[in-house]
């Protein structure tokens, strides 16, 4: 029996959205497993299932199949829902959880005490892009037999030149990281902002870097499908798509608070050198 692939693809592409999203917030510290159901968070599943759907149609159905518009459509109305009417509805439940909060219960009687409205319900553009992303690539990766040419040249062996190009960028990348983290943390010790940064920095990069290096190992050790040109090279977008999200969410706001540090710690100095000039002058006139 054949099955459909307007189905296996999207449910597919649910599943390991949930996972990685409570892979996410587990590897924060967060066990929580509504994740591995519940809407919300890092990265949208929504936008992942849709995107995967999209690209199900594009490649089953071709260019200009009823399927593709509809399932185009469908995804746009989907992710721009996500980002704008159901972001929106989460900060009022988080208003709205704080109002509650903030209730004197003496002389306010809730039927439920612990009541509170979900707050997860929408997302950030970020999570929105990165689940279009992943919706993308398990979309492409579960059609892969409908990608013509190039599904071809996905699924072949690289030679050894191409192969250690793809090593030699996996270790630039894991070296990298370790060296940023250094001189970020060398130039700004006492940074709480620039510690959190390099530690982010330095999550991403090792992950990247060792999914790669195992990546070209077991291109190197010909392990059948995993020896597709396809790994490495997905490993690296997902690099690419990693590194522009974290620097277009971080860049305006770590300028800033480091800024605010720097200048924070330059009162503290005056402050303090003011309470030293004090103290001296009280010595001596004891």
């Amino acid at each position: 029996m054949e099955l459909n692939p307007y189905i296996v693809a999207p449910f597919a592409t649910w599943a390991v959205a949930q996972i990685t999203k409570f892979a996410i917030e587990a590897f924060k510290g967060k066990i929580d497993f509504r994740y591995l159901y519940a809407s919300g968070g890092m990265p949208s599943v929504h936008s992942a299932v849709v995107t995967a759907l999209a690209v199900t149609a594009l490649l089953v159905g071709g260019p200009g199949s009823a399927v593709f518009g509809f399932a185009i459509i469908f995804a746009a109305i989907v992710m721009y829902d996500s980002f704008g009417v159901r972001r929106s509805a989460g900060e009022q439940a988080a208003a709205i959880n704080m109002l509650v909060d903030s209730l004197d219960r003496s002389k306010v009687r809730l039927e439920k005490p612990d009541a509170h409205v979900r707050e997860i319900l929408g997302h950030q553009p970020k999570e929105v892009t990165a689940g279009a992303f992943l919706g993308l690539g398990l979309g492409m990766l579960l059609n892969y037999q409908k990608l013509g040419k190039f599904g071809a040249f996905l699924q072949s062996v690289p030679g050894k030149s191409e192969l250690a190009g793809y090593l030699g960028v996996f270790i630039l990348i894991l070296v990298g990281g370790v060296v940023y983290r250094f001189v970020m943390r060398h130039r700004h010790p006492e940074s709480k902002t620039v510690r959190k940064l390099t530690k982010r920095v330095l999550v991403m990069t090792q992950t990247v870097g060792w999914l790669g290096v195992i990546s070209a190992a077991l291109v190197y050790e010909n392990a059948t499908y995993m020896a597709w040109r396809l790994w490495p090279e997905l490993v690296i977008v997902l690099g690419l798509v990693w590194a522009v999200s974290l620097t277009v969410a971080s860049y305006g706001t770590v300028r800033e608070a480091i800024a605010q540090e720097a200048t924070q710690a330059r009162k503290r100095k005056w402050l303090n050198f003011g309470r030293g000039k004090s103290k001296r002058k009280t010595k001596r006139s004891t």
